[in-house]
């Protein structure tokens, strides 16, 4: 086996989504719906899914202006997200000494968390480029951090409610490898 092949290997669901978002990938098709051998409605459908910053780099419109200034809604907006993750922080130790829940509880709040995760993973990874394209103003890139920021501390939060690991989250997709 070559060497690229055995790297595949080990790709996470979470790398190989980001990498279809970074790339792009355009999916299309048809749907006509007939009664009697009769065509009566047709759809085309066109979907393009990509990360924001690969739309910008294809030519659609700019969906920020990286010199903008922070309006005073989002400073509170930041002040708002600040609190939020000062309160998990506080929360974590707390909520590690709580009673065990129902295994049934602990499944179902493993498959969210582990979805909210990939989720913010992805988002992190766009957020990345993003910053790193320099298409984002300064207050856009302070909100993004600590949004995510809060979002992980939530998640640690939850975490903890449950009694779940970060490893835990670490899905085995069996042939497909890890989620994460």
């Amino acid at each position: 086996m070559n060497r690229s092949l055995q790297q595949t290997d080990n790709v996470s669901l979470v790398e190989a989504l980001d990498k279809i978002l970074e790339k792009g990938a355009v999916v299309e098709g048809e749907l006509a719906i007939r009664l009697a051998d009769v065509d009566l409605v047709y759809a085309g459908l066109r979907i393009m899914l990509t990360s924001i910053s690969k739309a910008e780099e294809l030519g659609h419109r700019g969906y920020t202006d990286p010199n903008r200034e922070a309006s005073p809604e989002e400073l509170r907006e930041i002040e708002r997200i600040q609190a939020e993750i000062r309160k998990a922080e506080r929360n974590i130790p707390r909520l590690i000494d709580a009673a065990d829940p129902e295994n049934a509880e602990k499944g179902i709040a493993k498959l969210v968390l582990t979805l909210i995760e990939l989720i913010r993973q992805l988002m992190e990874k766009e957020a990345y480029r993003r910053v790193k394209k320099g298409s984002l103003s300064a207050i856009e890139i302070q909100k993004l951090g600590l949004s995510l920021k809060a979002m992980r501390k939530k998640l640690q939060e939850l975490q903890a409610v449950f009694g779940i690991e970060d490893e835990d989250l670490n899905v085995d997709l069996g042939p497909l490898g890890n989620l994460l």
